[in-house]
């Protein structure tokens, strides 16, 4: 998990929408395991991190969905165009 802690902005931001959820599910799978051992300290700043890249995973997959409908919309038209043909 420590490598999760030391994360910054930058190396969250330049992670794939798919890294992104990978580290969401370790970290969910850290807090699922019953353990007597957790450092409430990490824990509390695991947590953190998890709100942190969960707002750039949210962020990336707007970007996505907003992408993709403009393929969409470009498609349409194309399409539209031959078969006006």
């Amino acid at each position: 998990m420590e490598d999760i802690i030391n994360l910054t902005e930058k190396d969250i931001k330049e992670l794939s929408f798919k890294q992104q959820l990978e580290l969401l599910e370790r970290i969910n799978e850290y807090f699922q395991n019953e353990r007597d051992d957790i450092n409430i300290e990490d824990a509390l700043e695991i947590y953190k991190k998890a709100l942190e890249i969960l707002t750039y995973a949210r962020e990336k997959l707007v970007t996505l969905k907003e992408e993709k409908s403009m393929i969409d919309e470009k498609y349409e038209k194309i399409k539209s165009q031959f078969a006006d043909l």
